[in-house]
C-alpha cells in the first residue's frame, strides 16, 4: 500500500506541476481508434499479444484512416503481483504519430515493461512502468529523431460478475510519458518535465473467457514548449508553453486463446496492456 501511494503521489505531483505552468490550451478534433487484439495464454499466466489499431478523425465519420499501429508483446508473471515483459510497436500512416498516445513519434518502437498488480479493498490497482526507444523513419513527423522515453501508468478497476461467464470491468487509468534527456545544448529550448499525458475511462464487457469488448474514451495531452512569438506591441501571440488536448474514442475487441495447460491459471489483464 505504501509503495502504491508513493507512485500515485509522484504521478499526481508531476501532472499538477505541468498543468500549473501551462499558459495556453487548445483542443483538437476527436479521433476514433478501433483496435483488434489476439492474446495467447501460456503456462504460468504468461501471454503473447498481437494488436492492430487504426486512427481516423471523427469529422470524416471514421471513413478515412490516417494511421495504423501494430503492437506485439510478451509478459511473464513471476508471481500474482509482479510481471515484466517486452513490447514492439510498429506505426505507419500520414498523421504525426499515434503510439498509444497521440503525438508519440517513432515508426519502430521496442520497449520493456515492469508491472505491479495489487488490491485496494475490492478494487484492482496496477502500476506499469515502461522504457521505450522510438526510431523514426518518416520525415513528415514533427519528432523526426530517435528518442528514448519512459512511461508510467496507474489504473484502478473493479470486476462485476453478471453470470457464469459474463462480467463487467469499469476502469480508470492515467499515464504520463516523458522523453529521456541526458544532455541538452546551451541554445536548445528547455522542454517540459512531462511530454504526454492520457486519462482514459472504459467499461470492459467480457462475454466469455475468450472474448472481450471494451469501449473507452480518453483525453490525451501533448505538453509543448516552443519559441514565443510576439506582435509589434510586444504581446505574445503564440509559442511558449502550451497544452494540446486530443479527445479520443476507442473500441477494443479481444480474442483470447487458451491452450489446455494455461486455461486454469491465466490472469487476464484489461485490453489496455
Amino acid at each position: 500500500m505504501a509503495y502504491s501511494s508513493r507512485l500515485l503521489l509522484v504521478a499526481c505531483g508531476l501532472c499538477l506541476a505541468t498543468a500549473a505552468a501551462a499558459q495556453r490550451r487548445s483542443v483538437s478534433e476527436v479521433l476514433l481508434v478501433p483496435e483488434a487484439q489476439v492474446e495467447l495464454a501460456l503456462k504460468e499466466a504468461d501471454y503473447l499479444l498481437a494488436g492492430f489499431n487504426l486512427v481516423a478523425p471523427a469529422t470524416d465519420g471514421g471513413s478515412t484512416f490516417a494511421a495504423g499501429q501494430l503492437r506485439l508483446g510478451y509478459e511473464h508473471f513471476w508471481n500474482p503481483r509482479w510481471s515484466g515483459g517486452a513490447t514492439l510497436r510498429l506505426l505507419g500512416g500520414d498523421n504525426e504519430g499515434y503510439g498509444d498516445i497521440f503525438g508519440l513519434g517513432g515508426n519502430v518502437t521496442p520497449g520493456l515493461l515492469l508491472r505491479h498488480t495489487g488490491k485496494i479493498g475490492s478494487f484492482g490497482f496496477r502500476q506499469r512502468l515502461g522504457l521505450e526507444y522510438a526510431m523514426t523513419f518518416t520525415s513528415g513527423q514533427n519528432l523526426d529523431k530517435d528518442r528514448a522515453l519512459t512511461r508510467l501508468r496507474l489504473d484502478v478497476d473493479r470486476l462485476f460478475s453478471l453470470g457464469e461467464k459474463i462480467a463487467l470491468r469499469p476502469r480508470l487509468a492515467y499515464e504520463i510519458a516523458t522523453y529521456l534527456r541526458l544532455q541538452r545544448d546551451e541554445n536548445e529550448i528547455k522542454e517540459r518535465v512531462v511530454d504526454f499525458g492520457s486519462l482514459r475511462a472504459e467499461v470492459g464487457l467480457r462475454l466469455s473467457p475468450r472474448f472481450d469488448v471494451t469501449p473507452w474514451v480518453a483525453s490525451q495531452t501533448i505538453y509543448i514548449n516552443s519559441l514565443p512569438q510576439f506582435d509589434i506591441n510586444g504581446k505574445q501571440t503564440g509559442g511558449g508553453r502550451a497544452n494540446l488536448v486530443v479527445p479520443v474514442v476507442g473500441l477494443d475487441l479481444r480474442l483470447t486463446l487458451f491452450p489446455a495447460a494455461a486455461a486454469s491459471v491465466q490472469q487476464q489483464l484489461p485490453t489496455q496492456h
